[in-house]
């Protein structure tokens, strides 16, 4: 793995991990929507558990997410997790498993900070990470793409698992596809790195069945081709 550039900043309850390199001072407010909100700065909303933001501001383009429960859980506990340690929390480890995948030269969004927020036994999150300006998502655009484009597609994953990404939710909603048709991978909540391959036919497995139940039309022969 990589050595990374961070620093931990510390508002009462609120802990804020970022790359100094890249935010010099992060306010506590980026990871409220309200904040956004007031200043008119949203400018998408994209549908998931996260109910996350595209914002503009200090941070320039920016995608907001915050973590949040689903199935049964959420009508009693919408947003809280137990805290057993700061670098257990789920936006610090996806912060650092999207740097490492980002300064491993992969297609993913810069991660720009971090903020977990203690409430005693339990802690709220929230990510922040740079937005692909023009970007759809696969089941959006599916219909549209040709054997060639399946084809990479399928060499990108490959590239993935090579790197040792073990991603338990890949689907046609965490994949995008920019306005020059480049691939990108997105929401890596859950997902871990290894020093070995990934499991790059479960990571497709997943994919499938993703696409699968979107009804999206897909060259399932040009993606097994490009994956090798």
């Amino acid at each position: 793995m990589s050595d990374i550039m961070e620093s931990i900043l510390r508002f009462g309850p609120l802990a804020v991990l970022h790359d100094p390199e890249r935010l010099a001072a992060p306010e506590p407010g980026w990871f409220d929507p309200a904040w956004w909100q007031a200043r008119d700065a949203i400018r998408a909303r994209y549908g998931g558990r996260g109910e996350a933001l595209g914002v503009d501001g200090p941070t320039g383009p920016a995608v907001l997410r915050r973590y949040l429960r689903g199935g049964l859980v959420r009508h009693f506990n919408r947003s809280r997790f137990l805290y057993t340690g700061l670098e257990r929390t789920r936006p610090w480890r996806e912060w650092q498993l999207t740097r490492e995948l980002w300064l491993a030269g992969l297609p993913v969004p810069q991660a720009l900070a971090a903020a977990v927020e203690r409430y005693g036994p339990m802690y709220q999150g929230a990510l922040l990470t740079a937005r692909i300006e023009g970007a759809r998502t696969l089941s959006e655009t599916a219909k549209k793409l040709g054997t060639a484009q399946w084809r990479r597609l399928g060499a990108l994953l490959t590239d993935f698992a090579e790197a040792g990404l073990v991603h338990p939710d890949l689907n046609a909603g965490n994949i995008l596809i920019d306005a020059r048709g480049a691939f990108w991978l997105i929401d890596f909540d859950r997902a871990t790195l290894s020093d070995r391959p990934g499991p790059k036919q479960a990571m497709l497995k997943r994919l499938l069945r993703s696409l699968n139940k979107l009804g999206c039309r897909y060259d399932e022969t040009a993606l097994r081709s490009g994956m090798g």
